[in-house]
């Protein structure tokens, strides 16, 4: 900032505020002179950036070990811009100025781009905004991030020296009529059938295999096919449940003397996320994928019976973290974010062990307002969570504290110089500025008091109050 200048961009409300389409930003720009300025031109932008950076080594002749300097791949491009001029070649007297701006958020992007110019990988047609987004790579000088902000630029009319003030937005899309209970898919695993032995067969299994004439199928085993149930979308702070299924296969059946016992002995569940990053116009631009795995459940000897078709539930309040991370899945121009989720369930059946492994992709919606997920939002044991009151402020009570003397003359105990001059100075080493909620001395003391103790305690009354008088009186002195 030039001295004897002060440009600043104010946004109403809380800067830290979470847009959505079609939602207005309202603000102003400041601008302070500390004297005449010409002025060739103000204005203010809303923006929106999708930037990539990224450094690569280039090896000549396929030589790998020859050190060679780094080359620099970026590319920026505007998701959309929006521009007002304020004022235009004017002159401004020494003082603070202020300009109001108003904004929409648009729902989609502006920009077309030509696949034969920026790659076939990129999208031609306007899409959905993506929400705010950074991330730094591995990769030397990598990094990627989705930015939306509010710019004002001064141009002075003497030199063509411009200032400038930015001020960041946070941007995430809202998905409409998003179900408060995600919707559960079902995928049979027809790789992983495994198949058990039969522990006998009887006359009337060989009689009936004899007379349907399939004899040449081996009836001497059954086969299990696996079945996973679970959501294809989840949005944050909703529960993602998952269950599991075993059914026996198209050509076998059970005897009357034969039974399957199967128990689920181990879970893990891991959602992996997978970052697509391009930089560069060329028809095949360097393009990258930055991974990152996390186990979210992991459990061992949990010995949980399973029954035949019927549908097992393997999660409880499982959900995700509404944090920085839980970026909802999007793809842009040159960056795409999504997201996978692997199960891995240990089964022991007859004992036998066995393992169903299932990837599936995992599409995470923008979070749900609170308000509605209030009276859905369950615990482990099903109660619900009642919600904290909301914070009132109110002005402070003026109400004292009980005195703890007088607090202390129920009890039936003479008191005595000493006691009262322990009960006097721990009373004013606590301050004696909360009222006590639980009684100090003992129901079963706290009984009438005869009528001969009634002159002791107004004698040790007396004594009290002539006490404080002597104190007060030292005090002013």
């Amino acid at each position: 900032m030039s001295p004897g200048l002060d440009l600043r961009i104010i946004i109403d409300g809380d800067c830290s505020h979470l847009y959505r389409q079609r939602e207005q930003v309202k603000g102003r720009v400041s601008l302070g002179l500390n004297g005449r300025e010409g002025v060739d031109g103000l204005k203010v932008s809303f923006i929106g950036i999708c930037a990539t950076e990224n450094t690569r080594q280039i090896h000549a002749s396929g030589n790998m070990e020859e050190i060679s300097p780094r080359c620099e791949y970026g590319e920026r491009i505007e998701l959309f811009r929006f521009e007002r001029i304020l004022i235009s070649g004017c002159i401004l007297e020494a003082r603070k100025h202020s300009w109001n701006f108003e904004f929409v958020f648009p729902e989609c992007t502006n920009p077309r781009y030509s696949r034969w110019t920026q790659g076939s990988k990129y999208m031609k047609e306007p899409h959905p905004l993506p929400p705010s987004f950074e991330l730094q790579t591995d990769i030397p000088g990598g990094q990627a991030s989705i930015s939306y902000f509010i710019e004002a630029k001064f141009i002075r009319a003497s030199s063509s020296m411009t200032n400038t003030a930015i001020q960041p937005l946070v941007y995430q899309p809202k998905t409409p009529n998003t179900p408060l209970d995600p919707l559960l898919m079902s995928r049979c695993l027809y790789a992983q059938i495994w198949k058990l032995r039969k522990e006998s067969r009887g006359v009337m299994d060989k009689a009936f295999n004899k007379m349907s004439r399939k004899s040449a199928i081996d009836t001497g085993s059954i086969r299990i096919v696996p079945t996973i149930h679970f959501p294809e979308r989840v949005a944050p702070r909703q529960h993602i449940p998952l269950y599991l299924s075993l059914s026996l296969g198209q050509d076998s059946f059970l005897g009357e003397n034969n039974q399957i016992d199967c128990t689920i002995d181990s879970l893990t569940v891991s959602i992996s996320t997978y970052t697509t990053i391009m930089w560069g116009k060329q028809s095949n631009p360097p393009e990258e994928t930055v991974a990152k795995h996390v186990t979210c459940i992991s459990k061992q000897d949990m010995n949980q019976p399973v029954l035949l078709d019927m549908r097992t539930k393997l999660t409880h309040n499982f959900r995700l973290v509404d944090d920085i991370e839980c970026v909802p899945s999007f793809k842009t121009y040159t960056i795409t974010r999504r997201y996978a989720l692997t199960t891995a369930i240990g089964i022991k059946c007859q004992d036998r062990k066995l393992t169903i492994r299932s990837t599936t992709s995992l599409e995470i919606l923008p979070r749900i307002p609170l308000s509605p997920m209030n009276a859905r939002f369950l615990e482990d044991d099903g109660v619900p969570v009642d919600p904290l009151p909301l914070y009132m402020p109110r002005e402070p009570s003026t109400e004292q504290a009980p005195d703890y003397e007088a607090l202390y003359s129920l009890s039936p105990t003479p008191s005595t110089a000493l006691s009262l001059a322990e009960t006097r100075s721990s009373s004013l080493a606590s301050g004696a500025l909360t009222p006590s909620t639980v009684p100090t001395t003992p129901a079963s003391e706290l009984e009438r008091p005869a009528l001969e103790e009634l002159d002791a305690r107004n004698s040790a009354s007396k004594w009290l109050a002539r006490a404080r008088q002597k104190v007060a009186s030292d005090a002013r002195r």
